[in-house]
């Protein structure tokens, strides 16, 4: 395996002439959201088994090369639990990548736990230990570290072996289709659009609330996401939920 750490334009060039003719690759972010509204994105692993590579898009102006080759439809994205990476794609580019195929919700129909996170499929079906200790990484700052980029390498150098291993699971119980509602729906855009007005849905306690309660909370909460979304702010900067 090729591994490498992307932070010039002439690195960036060379890694999209090694993938661009892949059948898979496997994808992952790392990203920071403490202090803002949106996500930042920090770092992108890409993989396709015989490549991995760290991109770095704080030091590279423009990622576009690479983007293009995730988003040709003729490859498949894989990614585990991809909800959140999916939602930075579309905040930054606008598109969404497509096809593409979540080894976490694979695992879920082939009965091998519910929502079972990286590292444990790792485990259950490689028997390979990974390092869990940068998880609070800050994948702001710079250099990152020897330790950081193997954990975050880690992270799509296994991903691409777990999605062959799932997708033939599948084909053999004739259930590879089974989840295509599902990755479509991973893949539509409107998923991952903002409704102040639908942002009281997610604050705990909201059952226990009836008439005028109820209108006030509705009407506090879309305040509460249009000035976070303003301001680019985390929620909680501008009101508590437990407020």
């Amino acid at each position: 395996m090729q591994e490498s750490y992307i932070d010039k334009p002439e690195q960036l060039e060379q890694l999209c002439e090694a993938i661009r003719q892949s059948e898979w690759l496997a994808l992952d972010t790392e990203f920071m959201r403490e202090k803002t509204y949106y996500p930042k994105l920090c770092l992108l692993q890409v993989c396709n088994g015989k490549t991995a590579a760290c991109v770095d898009p704080l030091s590279l102006n423009r990622l576009d090369p690479l983007i293009e080759i995730i988003m040709d439809p003729s490859i498949v994205k894989v990614f585990h639990a991809g909800r959140q990476d999916l939602e930075i794609f579309n905040f930054l580019w606008q598109k969404l990548p497509a096809p593409l195929f979540d080894t976490q919700l694979a695992a879920t129909l082939l009965g091998l736990g519910e929502q079972l996170g990286y590292a444990s499929l790792v485990q259950k079906l490689l028997g390979i230990e990974l390092d869990k200790g940068h998880t609070r990484t800050d994948w702001s700052r710079r250099p990152l570290q020897p330790g950081q980029l193997r954990y975050a390498l880690d992270d799509v150098i296994y991903l691409g072996e777990i999605y062959n291993d799932l997708d033939n699971r599948l084909r053999k119980l004739g259930r590879e289709n089974w989840l295509q509602e599902e990755f479509t729906l991973l893949a539509d855009p409107d998923t991952y659009r903002i409704d102040p007005d639908s942002a009281w849905q997610k604050i705990k306690g909201r059952q226990r609330l009836k008439g005028v309660q109820l209108a006030v909370l509705q009407r506090l909460t879309a305040w509460r996401e249009n000035q976070a979304i303003e301001s680019d702010r985390p929620r909680r900067w501008i009101v508590k939920d437990e407020i």
